[in-house]
Formats: C-alpha cells, sequence, structure tokens
C-alpha cells in the first residue's frame, strides 16, 4: 500500500503551520480597535481566572485541617 505522505505515523503530533502575518491582517480588517481591545481584555481575563482557580484548588489540595 502507497501513501502520499498525509498519514501520521504512531503517536506523532501533527501541527498545522499558521501564518500570524495573515490573521493579523484578517483581524485588521474585520474587527476595530475598540473590538480587539476588548477581546485582549477578556482574553487577559480568562487567563487570570484560570490562574487563580489553579492556584485556589491546588490550595484545596494541601489544605490541612487541625482540631480536630
Amino acid at each position: 500500500m502507497r501513501t502520499e505522505g498525509e498519514t501520521i505515523r504512531g503517536n506523532e503530533l501533527a501541527i498545522p503551520h499558521v501564518d500570524l502575518e495573515s490573521v493579523k491582517a484578517w483581524a485588521k480588517a474585520t474587527f476595530t480597535k475598540e473590538r480587539m481591545a476588548e477581546v485582549g481584555v477578556v482574553a487577559a481575563t480568562l487567563v487570570v481566572t484560570g490562574y487563580l482557580g489553579a492556584v485556589l484548588v491546588k490550595g484545596i489540595e494541601t489544605y490541612t485541617m487541625s482540631g480536630f
């Protein structure tokens, strides 16, 4: 059986190539500056919320109950 190099062998991770310049050009043509600023604020909020959630879970896992 012959293939044209389109198959993934074993557990290899196939990462598609992304041209960031074309994404930037598309975003600038599609969104206003205000909308891009809102997206930045939302993304930063989600990152901080995820970090605080991870710290909270780690703290709950390592919390020692005393007095019982």
